[in-house]
């Protein structure tokens, strides 16, 4: 059966009156059409779940609004640092709702970064997790313009308290400036930063209209069967998570729970027992690897390789016994799961297609940050898992310089698209066309029937003196295919000696493998190695291996930082060549 879109089931409730023009108007809408449903969902310090309903969520961003106007921070660029919760949630919405610029900030940032990205986005104030205090008050001393502290999930004796600023604007009820505020399109609302993988946080600058457009987009091209329960994992200040999946999970009255740190992710998901959860590639790669794991340790994996063939076969003439045979596989997930929507970089195809046999499909969504995020969606992953699916219906794309296999850079335009980046008008210039096209910097092709089929990130594209281009991610889904011991695979170029004193560029895989009996097991490794060597182009063999120590240094959302792969390459490895 063909799932409906978002759109098309909340066309004559939520939607009846059209798209939403703001986060502001959503809000409305769901406080006076569905106000008792249950919207958001977190534990308490006991583990125990406490709800916000819709017209709970309204009247706390009312009241918050108000309460940080009588700080004095109307117009205020804000900025947010703290653990997730329903309480970061409800700040961002209400800052970038009315009272001013609100910048998400990673918590794991060091103090260094930090005093960076604040001065950046040139905020005044910082509304903080009360674990994280001493941290902002040393980056304070090197930001000068950051006056105000609040924090967010409990007192801090000097500084005002979010429930404070709560009840001061409930008793500012009858005099409310915030309520009658207007969302102006073209406003700005949000700074998010890049996440500087291989180069400088830049600040991307969304208007109101951007973020009604994103939402809507993803309402698009979201796909449900009724109402569902969904986990929200990824951290806030990544463009994803607020964004696309709790805006637009929110805009659709559908149920979200907050998972407060990725630490605590499989103890919740049993708590919560959600539908959905949204994470990134890395995440779902070491789901699917713990399933097969688990059940080669139980000594089922023959039975459960039996089983997807019989299920394989069922579903062929609209059978799905999926979560009949494979409860065993449900269980660590809540035992509800059936969706996850993954993004954030490129997702090997062996993963999709095989927690799809499990009965765990995988909307494969792709994304940027100056695009609001989302750009595309695959949620037909069971018929065509290659692809990220064609482009948003709001958006339309372009591949810039295709080769002749038709790759080339992806170019993005439409309304959820930002206008550049904050204070910097030369990267804006870099990247921005002036007809409106963002430049993604990402190599990709576009098929007959208007699917986007990712290459890798330009930026990482490897260049051979022959000339030939490597994409290491294309390179690193093969080894992970068929080494599914590596915890984690890194392709980069390196200049390693070689005999007579010379050196030359060779293409390395760096491998993290946290199981010491295999690490000490070399000739496996090579043979494994020597294995995906003979599925792919001899320019793309890899010629040397390095076994790392401890896991590559990566971003909040789980992406390995390319920058350091030459600099942890020792040249004492395994030399295939």
């Amino acid at each position: 059966m063909k799932l409906r879109t978002e759109r098309q089931m909340q066309a004559k409730t939520l939607l009846k009156d059209g798209e939403y023009r703001s986060i502001r108007d959503m809000l409305q809408r769901i406080n006076r059409i569905i106000p008792q449903k249950k919207i958001l969902a977190g534990l308490d310090k006991d583990k125990q779940i406490y709800y916000y309903t819709a017209s709970q969520l309204y009247e706390e961003v009312m009241c918050l609004g108000d309460g940080l106007i009588d700080l004095g921070l109307k117009g205020a660029h804000i900025a947010i640092f703290s653990e997730n919760s329903c309480r970061y949630v409800l700040a961002d919405i209400t800052v970038s709702s009315g009272v001013g610029v609100v910048t998400p900030i990673d918590v794991n940032a060091p103090v260094n970064l930090v005093v960076t990205l604040l001065g950046k986005c040139d905020a005044d104030a910082v509304l903080c997790g009360a674990g994280y205090i001493d941290r902002i008050l040393e980056a304070q001393k090197e930001c000068p313009r950051v006056k105000t502290l609040i924090t967010l999930d409990r007192k801090v004796e000097g500084y005002p308290f979010y429930d404070e600023l709560v009840e001061k604007g409930r008793s500012l009820k009858e005099q409310s400036v915030y309520r009658g505020l207007v969302s102006e399109p073209d406003a700005p609302a949000k700074i998010l930063f890049t996440s500087g993988t291989t180069g400088a946080n830049k600040p991307v600058l969304l208007s109101n209209a951007n973020l009604a457009a994103n939402m809507m987009n993803c309402i698009d091209v979201i796909r449900a069967k009724g109402d569902n329960t969904s986990m929200s994992v990824l951290p806030m200040h990544h463009a994803t998570e607020i964004n696309t999946h709790i805006m637009a999970r929110i805009g659709c009255g559908r149920l979200t729970y907050i998972n407060d740190n990725m630490r605590n992710m499989m103890v919740n998901i049993k708590i919560f027992k959600p539908d959905v959860i949204t994470i990134v590639p890395m995440i779902a790669s070491a789901f699917y690897k713990t399933i097969w794991a688990q059940a080669k340790k139980a000594g089922k994996d023959e039975k459960l390789r039996k089983g997807i063939k019989l299920c394989n076969l069922l579903r062929k003439f609209g059978i799905d016994k999926t979560h009949d045979l494979f409860k065993d596989v449900y269980a660590p997930f809540g035992g509800n799961l059936k969706l996850i929507v993954c993004g954030g970089s490129m997702l090997n195809p062996v993963v999709i297609k095989g927690m799809n046999d499990l009965g765990i499909q995988i909307h494969n969504g792709y994304g940027i940050t100056e695009c609001g995020p989302l750009i595309s969606m695959n949620a037909d992953t069971l018929d065509e898992h290659l692809s990220v699916g064609p482009a948003c219906p709001g958006l339309e794309v372009k591949i810039e310089n295709p080769d002749e296999d038709g790759v080339g850079e992806l170019c993005v335009r439409g309304k959820s698209v930002s206008h550049g980046y904050y204070k910097d008008p030369a990267a804006t210039a870099a990247v921005f066309s002036e007809d409106g096209f963002f430049n993604t910097g990402d190599s990709a092709r576009i098929d007959s029937k208007g699917r986007i089929i990712l290459v890798g990130r330009k930026k990482n594209t490897i260049v051979l003196q022959s000339g030939k281009n490597i994409s290491p991610e294309e390179v690193e889904n093969v080894i992970e295919t068929h080494l599914d011991y590596a915890d984690d695979i890194a392709v980069y170029l390196a200049a390693l000696p070689l005999a007579g004193g010379t050196s030359r560029d060779i293409l390395c895989a760096g491998l993290y493998i946290k199981d010491q009996e295999i690490r000490r097991d070399t000739a496996r490794i090579r043979a494994d190695i020597e294995a995906v060597n003979a599925l792919l182009p001899e320019y793309k063999n890899i010629e040397y291996i390095e076994l790392v120590d401890e896991e590559y240094e990566k971003t909040s959302t789980r992406k390995i930082r390319r920058t350091q792969l030459p600099t942890v390459c020792s040249g004492k490895g395994i030399h295939l060549i």
